[in-house]
């Protein structure tokens, strides 16, 4: 008789203990759901009702169903393990609190860097060798003593109003009510997802731990969906999740008026190593006789990457969005729009249909594919400018096909090379700035197609960077630069641009030669590469987690990551995102 007392006496403090536990898990809810709502005011917010109201279903249905699958694999298993209510009920106290305080500081951190929460960001946070960088962070923990006495207020009057909330039947409709929103956050976002709706795709990281639900493999099966037709839609207009952009961030000034014509060269697929008098006579001998910087890298290992680092200054994860709004960079505002109007040419072998180029960095111009003749236009376009006494910018590319044996590359290289001769000895260099370089170098050692985008050996990111500049002493550089560091020093010394580099790019004054930097970026989306002098790298994914490469791309053990460093890359990283 005892032990059937005892027994139904444990059913019934266990079946008060789960039944406050859902109390206590909806009272959490909207907890945060409220300290969730900040993110409205960080993100990049939609233009159209129906992105703004998908925001107000995610906000519901995630942040429901997070706190409950957190009660339901933490608190409930508890209710079994923990006798005692008072312990119980501490423990979920002193859990929820500190679960309510991590994310306020999520949004905090999300707001500053737009990333959340991680291993690596937290060792950011607090690391004590930057002491106003933690004490600044710290602010965000002095509302935990008011969470935690709230939380506290709850847990025991619900505790003792037990019977009389049992009694409540609206609490069931607010449960459908999640659910529903749950369900919808999943299958709007499916669908916008497939049919490439950017005011909901665009928030697919709003929240931590967002994993929103896509559907395009089930669609292209049963014949909802052209796969050819959505890649090409996706190519054209960037990537679904690409945020807008605020760039440049202020109004570009400038009191002097430039004199100066401007000549981009560039060899898709050219190596650091490659120019040499053997192999490219016309480029080496050019070569001598101007700047040379020999420790130069390119903002990515394609051909976006690259060209986003050397027309607008910027990271080469920001090439989604400046393709997707369409963003004219700062450079081609300057020779259009400024005090001198510029002729604009362009001449390349076969990037007429680059999206990048043809919608945004030249989207009021006309790109043709000439083929082999593009030397021969660029020569008829420099000289007509000569004739006409007017200043001009001109883009010239070459480009070298993919999976080319050494003997193949080299020997296209030699072709290349006769082209550039005649193209430079049509250049008066009097009073013109000539830069040849590469938007990404050339690997033989081709990976499959996955982890080539995620291959950032020296060979495939390290590139030559020649400038002719009679602003420039003679010789070669050896310092670290990148292709951030052109703009800036194009919109200092040839626009005479007053703004400070903030405003307008993210690299350094390439043509500074005292100033050494400690770190130049490469990277795309899913990757920052930070490369330092001494040729290491630290590749850092969108998650937080970081890996070491050596100078010959070997994984190197980490232990003690430079946490100053990731911190310095984190805060430019965010710098021209539209909040």
């Amino acid at each position: 008789m005892f032990s059937i007392k005892t027994s139904k006496q444990y059913r019934d403090e266990l079946s008060r203990k789960i039944t406050w536990g859902h109390w206590f898990a909806f009272f959490n809810i909207l907890w945060a759901i409220l300290i969730g709502s900040r993110y409205a005011f960080i993100i990049d917010w939609p233009h159209t009702l129906f992105g703004k109201v998908y925001f107000f279903i995610s906000l519901f249905g995630h942040f429901s169903f997070i706190v409950f699958a957190l009660y339901l694999l933490i608190l409930f298993p508890f209710s079994f393990i923990i006798k005692n209510e008072r312990t119980f009920r501490g423990v979920s106290v002193i859990l929820t609190t500190i679960g309510a305080t991590l994310l306020l500081v999520d949004t905090e951190v999300f707001s500053r860097f737009n990333l959340h929460l991680s291993t690596l960001v937290w060792n950011l946070l607090v690391n004590p060798d930057n002491g106003e960088l933690s004490r600044n962070w710290q602010i965000f923990f002095a509302p935990m003593p008011f969470i935690l006495l709230v939380q506290m207020l709850f847990s025991r009057w619900a505790w003792y109003k037990l019977r009389s909330l049992e009694r409540q039947k609206w609490i069931k409709g607010v449960a459908i009510f999640f659910v529903c929103t749950f369900i919808s956050t999943h299958i709007i976002y499916a669908w916008a997802d497939a049919y490439i709706y950017r005011p909901i795709t665009m928030q697919k990281s709003n929240f931590p731990l967002s994993y929103p639900m896509t559907a395009r493999s089930f669609l292209e099966k049963h014949g909802f969906l052209d796969k050819a037709e959505h890649e090409q839609t996706l190519n054209e207009q960037g990537r679904l999740d690409a945020l807008k952009v605020n760039y440049p961030k202020q109004e570009l000034k400038a009191d002097e008026l430039p004199n100066t014509n401007i000549v981009f060269i560039t060899i898709s697929g050219l190596r650091y190593d490659a120019v040499q008098q053997a192999t490219m006579p016309n480029l080496f001998a050019f070569a001598e006789a101007s700047t040379e910087f020999m420790q130069h890298y390119s903002s990515g290992n394609a051909l976006n990457q690259g060209l986003t680092g050397l027309f607008y200054g910027l990271n080469a994860n920001y090439a989604d969005s400046l393709l997707n709004n369409k963003t004219v960079p700062v450079l081609l505002e300057q020779l259009k729009q400024g005090k001198v109007r510029y002729e604009l040419g362009v001449f390349s072998q076969n990037l007429s249909q680059n999206a990048l180029l043809k919608k945004s960095i030249f989207a009021n111009e006309k790109i043709k594919n000439y083929g082999k003749t593009s030397t021969q236009h660029f020569v008829e376009f420099v000289n007509k400018q000569r004739q006409q006494q007017k200043l001009f910018f001109a883009y010239l590319n070459y480009s070298l096909d993919h999976n080319l044996t050494i003997e193949q590359y080299y020997k296209k290289l030699a072709e290349i090379d006769a082209e550039i001769g005649i193209a430079l000895s049509s250049i008066d260099l009097s009073n013109t700035l000539v830069m040849v370089t590469s938007e990404y170098g050339y690997s033989f050692e081709v990976p499959d197609e996955k982890s080539q985008k995620n291959y950032f050996a020296r060979e495939l990111i390290q590139v030559p960077m020649i400038i002719h500049w009679k602003g420039l002493p003679v010789g070669k550089v050896d310092k670290l630069t990148g292709h951030t560091d052109l703009i800036p020093a194009l919109m200092k010394h040839i626009f005479k641009v007053k703004n400070p580099v903030s405003d307008f790019a993210q690299g350094q004054d390439l043509f500074n030669l005292k100033e050494n930097r400690s770190w130049v970026l490469a990277g795309n989306y899913p990757w920052n590469v930070i490369i330092t002098p001494d040729d290491s790298q630290y590749h850092i994914d969108r998650r937080g987690h970081y890996q070491k490469y050596g100078q010959n791309y070997q994984k190197v053990s980490s232990t003690q990551p430079p946490l100053g460093l990731f911190l310095d890359v984190f805060s430019q990283d965010a710098a021209f995102l539209e909040k």
